[in-house]
Formats: C-alpha cells, sequence, structure tokens
C-alpha cells in the first residue's frame, strides 16, 4: 500500500480526537460484528450451537445461564449417570413443569451419592435443579465434561430473544468502546511520529496488535473474575476473532487517516 500523504500543517491532539471518535466507534462495531461471525461459525460447527456466543457467553454479563430443569436427562446423560428406569418415570412430570421441590431434589441428591456421584458434583447438580445455581456453578459443571458432552449441553440450552438482545448489545458496546480505544492509541502513535506509523500497512498491523492485547487482557486478566462463562469459548478461535477485529479496525483507521481532513492537521513528519 502506499504511504499517508505527508500533512502540511498541525493543529492538536483534541482537534485530532474529534475527528476519530466517531470512525473509530463505527470501525469498533464492524470489527465486533466480524469478531461474533467468526465465533458463530466456529462455534456452530463444533456443535455448540450457532448462537451459543451471544445466547450464552456475552448474556452471562446479565444473566445466569443455568440449564432449565427440562435439561436434567441431557445433563445427567452428559455427565455420565444414568438414573434407573423407574426414577426417571417418577421425575418425567416434575421435569415437564419445569419445578422440582427441595424434597425431590434431596432425594435426588442421596440417589446421585448412591451412585458414587462425588459430593461436589452432587451439590452443583442440586443448586441447579432448585434455581440456586451461578454462572460459575454452571461454568465448573461444563468445564469437567468432555468436549463432545459439553457441545451437546450448550447447543441444547433453551435460545431466547432476552438473552440474545442483551448478548448483541453488550458485544457492540464492548466493541465500539475497544474500537475508539484502538483509534487513540493509534493517534497517538502517529502524533509523536512513531515509525512506520504513516503508512497504512503499519496502521493496520497496529490495529491487529491492539486485538492482540485486547485478548490477552480480557482472558487473561479482565473475564476470569468476572465472567467465567466466557472461558467456554475455544480459546484459538477466540484469539483469531480478536485478530480479525484489530484488523478490521485497523484498516478502518488507515482509511480516516488518509482523508485531507484529519491527516493535515498531523505534525509534519520529519
Amino acid at each position: 500500500m502506499n504511504n499517508v500523504t505527508q500533512p502540511t500543517s498541525s493543529g492538536s491532539p483534541l482537534t485530532v480526537a474529534r475527528l476519530l471518535w466517531k470512525p473509530g466507534i463505527i470501525a469498533g462495531v464492524i470489527g465486533g460484528m466480524m469478531l461474533a461471525i467468526v465465533m458463530m461459525i466456529t462455534m456452530g460447527v463444533e456443535g455448540s450451537g450457532f448462537l451459543s456466543p451471544l445466547n450464552l457467553g456475552l448474556a452471562s454479563f446479565v444473566y445466569t445461564i443455568a440449564p432449565p430443569v427440562s435439561m436434567f436427562p441431557v445433563l445427567m446423560r452428559a455427565m455420565g449417570i444414568k438414573l434407573p428406569g423407574p426414577v426417571m418415570s417418577q421425575l418425567a412430570p416434575v421435569l415437564r413443569s419445569g419445578h422440582i421441590s427441595s424434597a425431590m431434589a434431596y432425594h435426588l441428591g442421596s440417589m446421585l451419592i448412591a451412585l458414587h456421584v462425588p459430593a461436589a458434583k452432587v451439590q452443583m447438580i442440586g443448586a441447579l435443579m432448585t434455581g440456586h445455581a451461578t454462572n460459575t456453578t454452571v461454568t465448573s459443571i461444563l468445564s469437567s465434561l468432555s468436549p463432545s458432552a459439553r457441545n451437546a449441553v450448550m447447543s441444547a440450552m433453551p435460545v431466547t430473544a432476552g438473552h440474545l438482545v442483551a448478548g448483541a448489545m453488550l458485544h457492540l458496546v464492548m466493541s465500539a468502546i475497544f474500537g475508539v480505544a484502538i483509534f487513540g492509541v493509534i493517534a497517538l502513535a502517529t502524533w509523536y511520529r512513531l515509525p512506520g506509523m504513516r503508512s497504512a500497512l503499519g496502521i493496520i498491523g497496529a490495529g491487529i496488535l491492539g486485538g492482540a492485547v485486547i485478548y490477552v487482557v480480557n482472558v487473561y486478566i479482565v473475564l476470569p473474575g468476572i465472567n467465567p462463562m466466557m472461558g467456554l469459548v475455544p480459546p484459538l478461535a477466540f484469539f483469531i476473532a480478536h485478530l480479525v477485529f484489530g484488523m478490521v479496525v485497523g484498516l478502518g483507521a488507515a482509511v480516516t487517516f488518509r482523508s485531507k481532513k484529519v491527516n493535515s492537521i498531523l505534525p509534519n513528519a520529519r
């Protein structure tokens, strides 16, 4: 790609910031949409549900994502637990009603212990059945399953409009914020004449690096403490999706910095 046209005059960092926040939001939103598409395709192909990134992962910032009582048979099979036929017959009306009493939950817990299911796992199942589970509880159970069993449970989770809307809105807002942040860092690097930051390739590369940094900060610092459900996403695909996000934002920044309006107020290159 050709180098960005050299500026002829300079403005102020504040002036540059005013010109960049809108295109930064737009680039961030488009990049966020691409990130979501990559994750939806990946998780759909692996069998955990095309809508799981929004319906489960991102929605868990707002909701507790727990399998409903009706999924009890699916969950038990995934965990390798087989209850006797008479017990399942007794459970059928309860599962259809979507509500399980504390007494029934206690009875089930006793049966599971008799089947040599670990006490910690029985406690987590009890929390699920009685509606007291947290996202940490659900994550612990899903993390203990084999990949195929985990995918089966995640794909069987009900898709709700509330989850999808909350997940999509939250994702786009975060994407817009990260887009503006990357634009701001690129603007600073360009303002202080960092080598390579006057070329389109250099700016796009900086955007990709920004996507990688966001991935590392989120996965290893932020998300484990506030949203354990996000730890269930495929890590390699999640990393690649962040690189795609950074590339889209960097491309948007490269186009923006090529505009005469922005380029003309940057300090003259040496």
